[in-house]
């Protein structure tokens, strides 16, 4: 019985090294379009981002995504404030990063 006790004490420990040393990402943001267009896609690319494995984006008019790059059509001109999260492999580290966009 003394075994198993240290066994799952164990466990339960290298468990919690293993989520501490995960790295924290560091997310990066890179539009190739900053201006566009009511009605035409702008793209946005996080893949330049550090240590992240998962990505939500939020577009400043109600849009969401995910993926380290996607694209998002804005219907009304106006400047917007787009989001991504960058987030480590469990999803319990992130990091933010924005952008604004001009549609015209």
């Amino acid at each position: 019985m003394k075994t198993k006790s240290i066994f799952m004490t164990t466990a339960i420990i290298a468990a919690l090294g293993f989520t501490s040393c995960m790295k924290e990402p560091m997310a990066c943001v890179d539009s190739p379009t900053k201006t566009g267009t009511a009605g035409q896609s702008v793209s946005f690319d996080a893949s330049c981002s550090m240590d992240a494995k998962h990505y939500q984006w939020e577009f400043g008019d109600g849009g969401t995504a995910e993926g380290a790059t996607v694209t998002h059509v804005y219907n009304t001109a106006g400047t917007y404030t787009a989001k991504v999260k960058a987030m480590s492999k469990n999803m319990k580290k992130e990091n933010e990063k924005t952008i604004t966009v001009t549609v015209n």
